[in-house]
């Protein structure tokens, strides 16, 4: 049994009779919650193909050979929910805009380049920046914008609001 695994999290066993060796993407079975980790059967067994490693990996198992790996092993790469699958790329396409700010507080801001030690002087430098971010925001919402030839772009039904209620307000 050689069980691998790349960066991404994806589970692979190698069918070691073939020469050259071949890779085969385990079948995700599920995650345990009692057990805290995500189960992976043999891909011959659960697709039904025949494999010339099936004696060797599997023996008299019926199910076939089965993995189970702790999430706290390595959480990032081994989630409750695989990356590979649909109901993650679903879940993740939610994120988009939440990773856009994730990335421009880590990137820009260097929130993840290790000069903010401790847990307290984090979380106020996070806070601070989320707080400079949404004042640029906010002046970025009440900005006049240019009206000439270069777009179609206009206001927002929510800027076209505050736009009003601030020209209401110094009226």
């Amino acid at each position: 049994m050689h069980l691998v695994h790349d960066e991404a999290g994806t589970v692979y066993c190698y069918d070691t009779v073939s020469d050259p060796p071949v890779r085969h993407r385990m079948a995700y079975l599920g995650y345990e919650h009692d057990r805290a980790c995500v189960k992976y059967r043999c891909p011959a067994r659960h697709e039904g193909w025949d494999c010339p490693s099936e004696e060797k990996c599997n023996g008299p198992r019926a199910a076939g050979l089965s993995a189970r790996i702790p999430c706290e092993l390595d959480l990032r790469r081994f989630p409750p929910i695989p990356r590979a699958t649909k109901q993650f790329e679903r879940l993740y396409k939610g994120r988009t805009a939440v990773e856009r700010v994730n990335v421009r507080l880590k990137i820009f801001w260097g929130a993840d380049d290790g000069n903010v030690t401790g847990a307290r002087r984090f979380h106020g430098f996070v806070g601070a920046v989320l707080v400079v971010q949404l004042a640029f925001a906010t002046l970025l919402a009440q900005a006049p914008r240019w009206e000439g030839t270069l777009g179609t772009t206009r206001l927002g039904p929510i800027a076209e609001a505050l736009r009003e209620a601030r020209t209401a307000e110094a009226a």
